[in-house]
């Protein structure tokens, strides 16, 4: 075989080596609970460098950028984690009410755990490649989540796609799957998506019109949206 045609095999393998090591250090870091935003935070600024071309050491620069949304990435996090864990209680209250008041409420909280979920998609992306305050990004998130349905419905559409394989393949095999390689393949996937969405902001972030701006600049404005 050539070198041309073993070279790309060879890049296929060292690439799928270093998503495993990632997903395992994205886990090892998750594990505080408390760290998830800057964890996420940094998995997508690593994965959107990577969906663009611009390889780098993955878990080398995966370390620089926990340090460096340790704080807004924790900060941004606290707030979903106390919302995320009311809408949980919640939905496992009222339903089991059997009242039409219950019914009612149930619907609204299955609306707003939508939403939960839709700023949770953006919040951390932006935490990850822009800088901004915590309340700010949050802010962000919800804007462009408006601004471009056709890739927030993408994103809710990976979320359905993940829920049905966790659903309908054998626990074992789904466990096996995201602590390998799981979580890195959702974020590069999703990546795509982001690099889309944030582009606007990234070719013309020298201009003063615009609040956002990567990393390592420093933020010129607050919230656009």
């Amino acid at each position: 075989m050539s070198n041309g045609r073993l070279n790309p095999v060879i890049d296929f393998i060292n690439t799928l080596c270093n998503f495993f090591v990632l997903n395992l250090v994205f886990l090892i870091t998750c594990i505080p609970v408390f760290t998830i935003g800057c964890s996420l935070s940094s998995l997508y600024y690593v994965m959107s460098k990577e969906t663009k071309g611009e390889y780098s050491y993955l878990v080398r620069t995966y370390i620089r950028e926990f340090k460096r949304n340790f704080k807004n990435g924790t900060l941004a996090f606290l707030p979903f984690l106390g919302t995320g864990c009311m809408i949980v209680f919640n939905l496992l209250f009222w339903p089991i009410r059997g009242t039409a008041l219950s019914s009612g409420i149930t619907g609204l909280l299955i609306a707003f755990s939508v939403i939960w979920l839709i700023v949770f998609h953006y919040t951390f992306p932006l935490v990850g490649r822009f800088v901004n305050t915590p309340v700010n990004s949050i802010k962000n998130a919800w804007g462009l989540a408006v601004r471009n349905l056709k890739w927030t419905l993408a994103l809710l559409l990976i979320d359905v796609c993940t829920a049905c394989f966790c659903l309908f393949i054998p626990l074992d095999t789904v466990l096996m799957i995201f602590l390998s390689l799981g979580f890195v393949l959702i974020a590069y996937g999703q990546s795509f998506i982001f690099n889309k969405v944030f582009s606007p902001y990234e070719k013309n972030n020298t201009q003063k019109t615009h609040a956002l701006e990567e990393h390592p600049n420093i933020m010129q404005g607050t919230s656009r949206f």
